[in-house]
């Protein structure tokens, strides 16, 4: 799931916090990372790109709690 993906899916906010971004940045780095790593869409590649959707849904879930207390 790439970054472009990932937004539409945080809804229709006309106010992105930085933490969001950041955590869509720290996805699309993580995910062309997946890709350099592997030549075509293997097992591996999915599991990478897996490991970067659980990372992506942590950071979304802390950069929500902590907007949410301030």
């Amino acid at each position: 799931m790439s970054c472009l993906m990932l937004l539409p899916l945080m809804g229709c906010q006309s106010k992105i916090s930085p933490e969001l971004k950041q955590c869509a940045q720290q996805n699309y780095q993580c995910e062309q990372s997946c890709q350099s790593q592997s030549i075509d869409a293997t097992l591996t590649q999915q599991i990478c790109n897996n490991q970067c959707i659980d990372e992506y849904n942590a950071c979304k879930a802390q950069a929500e709690a902590l907007n949410t207390t301030n």
